[in-house]
């Protein structure tokens, strides 16, 4: 295995393509003896959140249209940090906007880059609990976005509206929803913190009792 690990680089030109919404810069890079460039999709930096409902007992995820995958997704909380703003009270105010949910609890998991070969965005991901609902969410100006509650995490990014333990019955037979699966980054890596979380938890209790029961 080679000893070197990172090549030296050096910017050597920026150029401002687009300014729009988001901006997109062109940057020449010099490599040794290669010199090429790269176009960086500069949006800002943003926030996420898995939210659990302490008093249902449920997650809150979220249904919105998507243009880039031309469909409706389910996801995790998620959303921009405004100017002047700390990812706390971002996240904060988009549970608020979105869900209608005030913040109980807040804790912060991780800070990530989400495409670093295209884009220079940070999303902070937090794990977020809420009681009160003080108003219907759905978003603010031309957002329209749905509210899904969710009884079971699974692997892999797999969540369930139903618990898949107890089945919805319907006269003498048992209907089970299937799970959907999540298809962004940010989403399965919070469902992932939380499943990891609860397992380590189960573990804990397991060792926890086994040493009580040898007293």
């Amino acid at each position: 295995m080679s000893e070197k690990v990172l090549n030296k680089y050096e910017i050597t030109n920026k150029e401002l393509v687009y300014d729009g919404f988001s901006k997109i810069e062109k940057l020449t890079v010099s490599e040794g003896d290669k010199e090429y460039d790269r176009e960086v999709f500069k949006c800002g930096n943003s926030v996420s959140a898995i939210v659990k409902d302490t008093v249902k007992n449920k997650y809150i995820f979220v249904e919105q249209y998507r243009p880039a995958t031309d469909g409706l997704m389910v996801e995790v909380v998620s959303g921009m940090i405004d100017e002047g703003e700390k990812p706390e009270q971002a996240i904060k105010r988009e549970i608020m906007e979105e869900t209608g949910y005030k913040v109980d609890y807040i804790n912060h998991i991780a800070d990530f880059y989400l495409t670093p070969g295209k884009s220079d965005e940070i999303c902070s991901l937090f794990y977020v609990e809420v009681s009160e609902q003080v108003h219907e969410g759905g978003g603010i100006g031309d957002e329209n976005i749905g509210i899904v509650e969710i009884e079971k995490l699974g692997l892999n990014g797999k969540i369930f509206p139903n618990d898949p333990f107890s089945p919805i019955v319907e006269g003498e037979e048992k209907k089970l929803i299937p799970p959907y699966q999540l298809i962004d980054a940010r989403s399965i890596i919070a469902v992932s913190y939380v499943e990891n979380s609860n397992t380590l938890k189960g573990m804990s209790d397991v060792i926890t009792q086994a040493k009580l029961r040898s007293l």
